[in-house]
């Protein structure tokens, strides 16, 4: 930054919250906020001038989240530019510095984050990554997500409500790191394959008998390239994962329709009723009829988790 003029903060129309750290200590006792808790956060719109330095680091991890205009951050030898849609996390204790571009200064939302939450996130970025882009679908979610975070902290530092803001922030950063299309902190290269079109394919299909062939091709991959990127993105295989959405269906249709056992596994695919009851047992906990009779017409809840179903095939 050339010039002299530097100024940390001190923003029009900023928004700025600081716990005291005699708080902060006292809220990090608490079981729902040991694992992540905020302990500064604001929004610097138009920062111009914005510098901020620290040659030792700071004690807790930082997001920057850029939404309009451009800035940059040192670190280490590395220097990084953001602009709109781009994001920065600087671990704690890593040297760094930032700032504003002169010419068309940034508009940031930020927070200081600890806790083994804050760090998990931390992690997931590959060695000596620090920035992210961030689609603009997860931009306005993360925007909407801080702006709750500040109208939180209006009831100060209360316990109920920062206990509200420490779930939003896992919110936040859920979305930064599993619900924006322009990341994945699973893959380690560049050479990233979305496959979101791909599972919107098998969405679209659940009444079809896709093969896992079918599946790779609609992927432009090979079987087995296809089978590991889509267990890296999902943590399913892709016929665990298609047969899982079969059965998430299936309970909907359970829940708020009238159609028999052998209509529904018609409908997603199954010519055969009793291997779909099997199949849907294995992943559900129980027979279809039994789910009925406990749900009734009430909406469906959504399934946790899915057994190991590596063997079964769609037939």
């Amino acid at each position: 930054m050339s010039g002299s003029i530097r100024i940390r903060e001190g923003f029009r129309d900023q928004i700025l919250y600081v716990v005291p750290r005699p708080i902060l200590e006292r809220l990090r006792q608490h079981p729902l906020l040991y694992q992540l808790v905020p302990t500064d956060i604001g929004f610097f719109p138009q920062a111009r001038y914005h510098y901020c330095a620290r040659p030792e680091g700071a004690p807790e991890h930082i997001l920057i989240v850029c939404v309009d205009g451009a800035g940059w951050c040192q670190i280490g030898d590395n220097r990084h530019v953001l602009t709109a849609n781009r994001a920065v996390l600087i671990p704690k204790h890593t040297p760094h510095v930032y700032g504003a571009d002169e010419n068309a200064p940034w508009t940031i939302h930020w927070v200081h984050l600890v806790g083994v939450v804050a760090d998990y996130y931390v992690s997931l970025l590959p060695e000596d990554v620090y920035t992210m882009s961030v689609d603009p679908h997860a931009t306005q979610m993360v925007v909407s997500l801080f702006r709750e975070c500040y109208e939180s902290f209006l009831g100060s530092f209360v316990l109920q409500r920062m206990i509200y803001i420490s779930q939003t922030l896992h919110h936040l950063l859920g979305t930064l790191f599993f619900n924006n299309r322009a990341f994945s902190p699973t893959l380690r290269t560049s050479r990233f394959h979305n496959l979101e079109e791909t599972r919107n394919f098998l969405r679209q299909n659940l009444h079809s008998r896709l093969t896992l062939d079918e599946m790779a091709a609609h992927a432009r991959l090979s079987k087995s390239h296809f089978v590991r990127l889509f267990k890296e993105q999902t943590g399913y295989s892709p016929v665990d994962y298609f047969i899982h959405l079969k059965m998430q269906h299936a309970c909907m249709l359970l829940s708020v329709t009238r159609k028999t056992v052998r209509e529904i596994a018609w409908e997603i695919g199954y010519d055969d009723p009793y291997y779909f009851s099997r199949i849907f047992k294995k992943v559900i906990g129980m027979s279809p009829r039994r789910y009925r009779e406990e749900q009734g017409r009430t909406q469906p809840h959504a399934i946790l988790e899915i057994g190991d179903l590596s063997n079964h095939k769609i037939v």
